[in-house]
């Protein structure tokens, strides 16, 4: 494509940058793919990372220091909305957190599951943004969360759900 267009973009939607210069000792690597794409195609003028989610220090640096590179995580898709969501509370909140609001392949065996709903990132960006706006959470709980003996997502996914509402609660309580 680089022999054929003076100039184009890719729209990268991975949960890795692939920005390694080389994995394992292999400069071709799927994880190298992006990398080899800025050295070797200057006809690539802009690379738009979508939903990425789990790199090294070397490729955020990468991905910071160059201008062809423009990175959203998983959780960036959804930041303008959480600012709505956040603008319509006041100063002190209590949050009620049932796990049926995450899609339901994070919690397949709560009592009530809805297609649809929020990635478990997504919901914890909503409450990052509450405690980044200066909002202070003053109670919380999480409820629905039925785990089956068999299986173990719905109890990961409570007790992470849980740890995050914590370490929020106690973040937005440090003044």
């Amino acid at each position: 494509l680089g022999a054929r267009h003076a100039a184009f973009g890719i729209l990268h939607v991975d949960a890795h940058c692939d920005l390694r210069d080389a994995y394992e000792g292999f400069e071709f690597s799927h994880a190298s793919i992006m990398f080899n794409v800025l050295r070797d195609v200057p006809q690539v003028t802009k690379i738009a990372q979508v939903a990425v989610r789990d790199f090294s220090e070397s490729e955020a640096a990468l991905a910071a220091s160059s201008g062809r590179v423009a990175t959203f995580d998983d959780l960036s898709l959804a930041a303008a909305q959480c600012r709505r969501i956040v603008d319509a509370l006041p100063q002190e909140v209590y949050v009620s957190f049932d796990i049926d609001a995450l899609t339901f392949e994070n919690c397949p065996h709560t009592g009530t599951p809805v297609s649809g709903g929020l990635t478990f990132n997504q919901a914890v960006w909503l409450l990052d943004t509450l405690t980044r706006s200066g909002r202070r959470i003053i109670g919380f709980d999480v409820v629905e969360v039925c785990p089956a003996p068999d299986e173990r997502i719905d109890a990961i996914t409570g007790a992470r759900m849980l740890w995050k509402l914590c370490g929020q609660t106690l973040k937005s309580n440090e003044s």
